[in-house]
């Protein structure tokens, strides 16, 4: 299981260069971004991914830290780890936050360890697993990285960058927009179908996700900052960075002796909700409501 787990000084190396712009006469034309993600869909590479969210509502806020890698294949993410920790502000009631764990997602299963989940292992034991079936559309991503609009899918790169012009910068290119759920849909059904189980209506098809994406000298995305209102007036802020695309990387489950169920799991008290390491924040949930 260890070999997956990136050394935390190489997670941190995905720090972005300072973005300035530079003159005219040195523009070049942008590399197209679906194309690069595309050629980046080979079997056992991938991608690192550094990202906090901030989820505001009349009541709370919330920022999620991620420090996540991502297996792909031919169809986009296959498998994933992730370092997770959420972190309540001043806002929140009590301002607690949920303990930090690492989660790998691989086949059907999340495997979860860490604090979040101390309490539910057995001695002899270092992950819980449950099983997830199809209940998401891509579960690897899920795991990892809590942004709604799937950069790991050139149709829907192609969807939000139509008709957007790049604005060069520092290294790469920069683009700027906004795309509603009903345009993700039209994009890629099969994705987002599942996640509204069929065609997003009402609220959830009119509702905007304004976007800013940073891509680098061969049209791969850098950076993917989003932000989505709900007509409640609550408000998610995602901003993710992507490095290290086409490293090899292979993830595997645990050792079947480190893992226990979660209906084995230990009871030491009133049994702990099943929601405490699902995927409940997910970044495949809308935020519409």
């Amino acid at each position: 299981m260890r070999r997956w787990i990136l050394p935390a000084a190489l997670a941190l190396a995905a720090a972005l260069p300072a973005v300035t712009a530079v003159p005219a006469a040195a523009r070049t034309a942008a590399p197209d971004p679906a194309q690069a993600v595309k050629a980046q869909l080979r079997p056992e590479r991938g991608v690192r991914v550094d990202e906090v969210s901030r989820a505001v509502t009349a009541k709370a806020s919330t920022r999620t830290r991620y420090h996540s890698g991502i297996q792909l294949g031919p169809t986009g993410p296959v498998a994933s780890w992730a370092d997770v920790e959420d972190a309540s502000d001043d806002r929140s009631s009590g301002g607690q936050g949920s303990k930090p764990g690492q989660r790998a997602a691989v086949g059907t299963s999340v495997y979860t360890t860490g604090e979040a989940v101390a309490e539910l292992l057995p001695k002899d034991k270092l992950w819980v697993r449950t099983e997830q079936g199809d209940r998401y559309p891509n579960l690897a991503l899920a795991v990892a990285s809590k942004q709604t609009i799937n950069v790991f899918d050139p149709a829907v790169l192609r969807a939000a960058l139509k008709g957007k012009r790049a604005g060069a910068v520092s290294g790469g290119h920069l683009y700027r927009g906004t795309i509603t759920y009903a345009k993700l849909y039209e994009a890629a059904k099969g994705y987002y179908g599942k996640l509204f189980s069929g065609a997003p209506r009402g609220a959830y098809a009119k509702t905007t996700i304004s976007w800013r994406l940073w891509t680098d000298s061969r049209g791969l995305p850098l950076r993917l900052a989003t932000t989505e209102r709900a007509v409640s007036g609550a408000y998610r802020t995602i901003d993710t960075r992507y490095s290290g695309w086409g490293e090899h990387l292979i993830i595997t489950a645990p050792a079947r002796a480190e893992v226990v169920e979660w209906e084995d799991r230990r009871r030491p008290g009133p049994d702990a909700p099943e929601s405490d390491i699902s995927l409940s924040a997910a970044h495949s949930e809308p935020y519409a409501s």
